[in-house]
């Protein structure tokens, strides 16, 4: 089992990652600086956010003052901090996709099909992630091609 320290770097690293790729969230570029997490000297786990470079307090359930993003990034931090403060891998599904076409039509993060799949395969394997179960969505049919979904189609019998 990892230590703590591990997986605080292996939660910086997909950070890291995150702030790479398409819409680089967790990335200011102003100060050319990534979010992080941190230990205090007393062992109280915070998240240093970006854009604020303010301290987040990540055990707080409120509102979390000086985080500067939205909730799904939230999620994703909660889900690292439980990494990092139990060994519980956050999921792959959950947080990455791929997603239903129904869902911000599949497209949750903004970044676009092609860049989605080059980012999930960037942060495979890791620790802190569970193995996608459903792959990465490199094989995922093109909603715009010349397929057509017949099922829901009404035939008319001949006469």
């Amino acid at each position: 089992m990892m230590t703590k320290e591990e997986r605080i770097k292996d939660a910086n690293y997909l950070i890291l990652q995150i702030s790479m790729f398409g819409r680089r969230f967790f990335y200011y570029p102003r100060e050319n600086r990534v979010a992080r997490f941190e230990v205090t000297l007393d062992g109280k786990l915070w998240f240093r956010d970006d854009y604020t470079d303010r301290r987040v307090y990540v055990a707080y359930k409120g509102h979390w003052r000086y985080f500067s993003h939205g909730g799904t990034m939230r999620r994703l931090v909660e889900g690292l901090t439980k990494w990092i403060r139990t060994g519980e891998p956050i999921n792959f599904e959950a947080h990455f996709g791929p997603w239903p076409h129904w869902v911000c039509e599949g497209d949750l993060w903004g970044y676009g099909h092609e860049t989605m799949v080059t980012f999930r395969r960037s942060i495979l394997p890791r620790k802190c992630v569970t193995a996608p179960v459903a792959g990465i969505g490199d094989n995922r049919r093109d909603p715009d091609s010349q397929h057509t979904d017949h099922s829901m189609e009404v035939y008319e019998e001949p006469a």
